[in-house]
């Protein structure tokens, strides 16, 4: 990666090591994910870095949008579909959903919010995060 900026090379290089980051406001303790430099809740300039190791729930699942639907991302990941997920003391957020046929969209509606894990994917010489339903639980 070239020119990453500084906010950001933290976090790739955590994803690098199979970690992934975000940053807390060190005033109230909102979680920034991705990260910002400041806290969108109470705009603190002072935030760390910390690990997000936890899970988040699902509360939308929507169908991929017909202008992204045959991509390149599609052959590397599979079956996905965009959901709204939503981390403890954390903004929601759009993400990819992966292994959701966008069929199942309809069964799975009644059953949310689901539980969801992050999981690294590698994407054209980088990682980035996507989530997946946690089955485990």
């Amino acid at each position: 990666m070239e020119k990453v900026e500084r906010i950001v090379k933290p976090f790739y290089d955590a994803l690098e090591e199979g970690k992934v980051l975000a940053r807390k406001c060190t005033k109230c303790g909102h979680v920034e994910y991705p990260p910002y430099l400041a806290c969108n809740k109470c705009g603190n300039l002072d935030t760390e870095w910390i690990e997000f190791a936890g899970k988040g729930m699902v509360t939308h699942l929507l169908p991929v949008g017909a202008a992204f639907a045959d991509t390149d991302f599609n052959k590397l990941v599979g079956n996905r579909v965009v959901g709204v997920v939503e981390i403890e003391n954390s903004d929601p957020l759009n993400c990819t959903i992966l292994g959701i046929k966008p069929e199942e969209i309809e069964e799975l509606t009644p059953q949310l919010p689901l539980l969801v894990r992050p999981i690294i994917t590698q994407l054209d010489g980088f990682k980035i995060v996507c989530w997946e339903l946690d089955k485990e639980s």
